[in-house]
């Protein structure tokens, strides 16, 4: 095409036809520009389809992640709310006991429950490549502003449950150093025999004041997750409603 347009020239200006020439010239000057017109338009279409294609799998994996976090956050505040029953039922028991230091011992030893309901961490696999990459500009601006304060408010949900959660760790590590707890590969299992004889010469006033300290640090972990977690629930199915909404619309 390109030897065929140079042959045109070249024959006008042989037969010294210079006005000829010109505008033939104009004209194949425009020729070009339309042809890398419809080329940007093209690479723009092609760039559109791909953006396009990139935000709905983004849009599919936050939609995911979101709903991971949403069922877990429902499920701790659920057993948060249980096990914060429980704990008011034991401080009744105790409070109504005649023998309340034997009652703090039938607790520790058959009814109380040394695991907490703690949330460690949030899906936020998807979030992360979005800010590596670059490709958070992907959506708009409302979105992005949501996106970030979710995640600043997860992390601020992690750090005010982190002191409360390292002082439970810290009294129940001194706890299971006396005393048998239900712990994994724990050598002196409670409703062994090893365990009946250490919980039967222990001290009852000194294990009431341990383990008083590890229900209080447990109660004040619980405290303040339902004053942060329910807050991060809602906006955490405020913008997965967002998100479903979207893909719903680019389907």
């Amino acid at each position: 095409m390109i030897k065929f347009f140079r042959h045109i020239r070249q024959s006008l200006i042989m037969e010294n036809k210079t006005g000829k020439y010109f505008k033939y010239a104009i004209g194949e000057i425009i020729l070009v520009v339309i042809g890398i017109l419809i080329a940007l338009q093209i690479n723009n279409w092609n760039e559109g389809r791909k953006n396009s294609y990139m935000l709905g799998q983004y849009t599919n994996n936050l939609i995911e992640d979101l709903r991971k976090d949403s069922l877990d956050l429902s499920q701790r505040i659920k057993g948060i709310k249980a096990d914060s029953m429980l704990l008011s039922s034991f401080e009744k028991r105790v409070s109504n006991s005649t023998k309340p230091l034997d009652t703090i011992l039938k607790i520790a030893r058959y009814d109380y429950g040394y695991y907490i309901w703690i949330k460690g961490d949030y899906n936020n696999d998807t979030y992360e490549v979005l800010n590596s990459t670059g490709d958070i500009g992907l959506f708009s601006s409302d979105i992005i502003n949501d996106l970030n304060a979710l995640h600043n408010l997860q992390e601020s949900a992690l750090d005010a449950n982190a002191h409360t959660l390292e002082s439970y760790l810290a009294n129940i590590h001194t706890y299971a150093q006396k005393y048998p707890v239900p712990f994994q590969s724990n050598l002196i299992a409670n409703g062994t025999i090893a365990a009946d004889i250490i919980w039967e010469q222990i001290s009852t006033r000194d294990h009431a004041t341990e383990f008083n300290a590890l229900v209080l640090a447990k109660g004040d972990s619980y405290r303040l997750s339902l004053r942060v977690l329910p807050i991060v629930l809602e906006k955490t199915n405020t913008l997965l409603a967002k998100f479903r909404k979207m893909q719903v619309q680019n389907d």
